[in-house]
């Protein structure tokens, strides 16, 4: 989604979109609108940290539809004091609370026709 994910076409590094309340500084990730904390509806957008720390992690091995298991998932936090969800990209049983990741991109299900949704992932760290 264009809201959540940059991937510049000049070979820049990807990078998530943080977004800033103009009223009240709040900053989220996805943006929110109207701001939960003032109501404002004016937001800057912020390039977001490529790196961050596994809050929490799970090991799936029973998927929703369209999504193959086992896959991973996890709570990553942010420099800029945000928690976001997300698939890591790795082996099952390979990730641990407290290990630093960095932002990459691939698939992360199936659509309805079988083909490759691609979205934002974490990975270790290198």
């Amino acid at each position: 989604h264009p809201d959540l994910l940059e991937v510049p076409e000049d070979g820049s590094p990807p990078y998530l979109k943080g977004y800033k309340c103009k009223k009240c500084g709040q900053l989220d990730f996805p943006k929110l609108s109207p701001c939960p904390n003032c109501w404002g509806e004016e937001f800057e957008m912020v390039p977001l940290s490529r790196k961050g720390t596994i809050y929490s992690v799970s090991d799936i091995m029973v998927g929703a539809p369209g999504m193959k298991a086992p896959y991973i998932i996890a709570y990553v936090d942010l420099p800029e004091n945000l928690r976001i969800l997300a698939q890591l990209d790795g082996e099952v049983k390979s990730f641990q609370c407290d290990e630093e990741v960095e932002l990459t991109v691939g698939p992360i299900r199936l659509n309805d026709d079988g083909l490759p949704i691609t979205s934002y992932k974490f990975k270790k760290a290198s």
